[in-house]
């Protein structure tokens, strides 16, 4: 278990180590519809999940358990993504998120509505093959300095196990994670 804890740590800085300007400036390859389903499909399906989120004044992650659902929606084009995580007290957070890819403009597109005043954000981004990873963040980029301006970043881990991090760059352009939410596949045992 701890070898894969290990791993999964590791993996997760790699990605946030490797320079954000550099990501953004390389010109992704596009992908072709085939390509972009199949990476969709491998998001598909029902999780259990252990989110962190980062807390601040204790300078540590605080840590909830729960479940997501990531299914087909509107025909098949996006994905629904649900995540239902236990609060500290005791109630249950329901995030979700639309997203799909765009093969007309060649990138993927994360739909979001917040929960608290009811506004819709888009992200968009694409398939970063050297680390395994799907970027997404907003269509004007990131703001250093604004804890709003977000990035989401999803990597396929081993095991068919996902990391998905929200993060933002701090004044000095050095990414500051947020939350990682950790996806492992639910196995329903047969009778």
């Amino acid at each position: 278990m701890k070898k894969v804890i290990f791993t999964l740590l590791a993996m997760a800085l790699l990605v946030v180590t490797a320079p954000g300007a550099q990501a953004q400036e390389t010109e992704a390859e596009q992908l072709s519809s085939k390509q972009a389903h199949e990476l969709l499909r491998r998001l598909s399906g029902n999780w259990l999940v252990s989110h962190y989120s980062w807390q601040p004044h204790s300078k540590m992650f605080h840590q909830t358990t729960g479940e997501a659902n990531i299914s087909r929606a509107r025909q098949g084009s996006y994905l629904l993504e649900q995540t239902d995580v236990k609060l500290p007290d005791g109630s249950i957070q329901r995030q979700e998120c639309f997203l799909g890819y765009s093969l007309a403009k060649g990138r993927f597109e994360l739909i979001q509505a917040d929960g608290e005043d009811k506004n819709t954000s888009l992200l968009v981004g694409e398939w970063n093959p050297e680390y395994n990873a799907i970027t997404l963040r907003h269509p004007d980029g990131l703001k250093k300095g604004d804890p709003t301006s977000m990035e989401y970043v999803y990597i396929f881990l081993p095991q068919n196990t996902l990391l998905k991090m929200a993060r933002s760059l701090d004044e000095e352009g050095n990414y500051l994670i947020h939350s990682k939410v950790y996806f492992v596949p639910r196995h329903t045992a047969l009778h």
